[in-house]
């Protein structure tokens, strides 16, 4: 494993040593989450992608990334990991990202089209939020923020809030909400990131920018991103191939939460794909 800190200080680790002239497969988190909740998938990835670096980082607010930005926008994770991905001079990376970090993951399509030659996004939006959103999330907000640590009933309501029916005694949620005490207690390690979310600015009219394959995977019951969502996004991407994985009955946290063998194998066979 090679691991460390960008010069603005986000963290970084890959499974194997860095090679640096090996395509990148680069794995970005959810809100309020770090890179160990792609852990599962990587080592399910590792043994048959030994060619390309699997590399997993912290945002800004995030994981062990504790001395970059206070304050950021979406746009601004996204420029930090691109300085990131030039220090360690890794030009040819698929993108898998999650939730906020596939608002991140197109963003960075975006602003780097010659580094970024294939998108994976789960639970993903390129929406600006909605009234209802930004309710809903400063409504948790208050709840989460009133007390030093969220209360186990908070927490509850957030991971149930997710959709797909899940447990929230199930080892998976009881690590989640370990996490979040241990990171996400407190208004300062929670609203910088909310706010970035909630100023988020649509993406949709500039989708048709996007030349690069992407896989869009997404659950049945997602409650935070609705599958529409999903659908808008593919239908944007008119100059590009786009392919939409439903997964039935479940909700937004596609990884993490759930045995993910399927997003794995569907990861692992884009990569195939685009790289062929």
């Amino acid at each position: 494993m090679s691991s460390g800190f960008s010069s603005n200080s986000l963290y970084w680790q890959t499974q194997a040593p860095l090679q640096k002239g090996n395509a990148t497969i680069l794995f970005i988190h959810a809100s309020w989450m770090s890179s160990t909740m792609w852990e599962e998938t990587v080592q399910l990835l590792a043994p048959h992608l030994s060619d390309v670096n699997l590399l997993r980082i912290d945002l800004n607010g995030h994981g062990k990334t504790t001395a970059g930005r206070k304050e950021y926008t979406l746009w601004d994770q996204a420029e930090d990991v691109l300085a990131l991905l030039g220090e360690l001079e890794l030009s040819q990376v698929i993108i898998a990202a999650i939730s906020m970090g596939s608002m991140i993951a197109l963003r960075l399509a975006l602003l780097n089209p010659a580094r970024v030659v294939g998108l994976v996004l789960l639970g993903s939006n390129a929406s600006a939020v909605t009234d209802v959103q930004r309710s809903a999330f400063y409504q948790l907000r208050d709840i989460w923020v009133a007390t030093p640590a969220p209360s186990e009933q908070i927490m509850n309501a957030a991971i149930l809030g997710w959709g797909g029916n899940p447990d929230v005694d199930s080892p998976r949620a009881i690590q989640i909400k370990k996490d979040w005490v241990h990171r996400h207690s407190g208004a300062e390690n929670v609203v910088p990131t909310l706010n970035s979310m909630m100023e988020r600015d649509t993406l949709l009219d500039r989708l048709g920018e996007i030349r690069v394959p992407v896989l869009l995977i997404h659950g049945e019951d997602d409650k935070t991103y609705p599958l529409e969502d999903a659908v808008d996004i593919k239908e944007q991407l008119v100059n590009t191939d786009v392919r939409l994985e439903v997964i039935k009955d479940e909700g937004h946290l596609l990884i993490h939460l759930r045995e993910a063998k399927d997003v794995a194998e569907w990861i692992q066979a884009f990569k195939q794909r685009v790289l062929a």
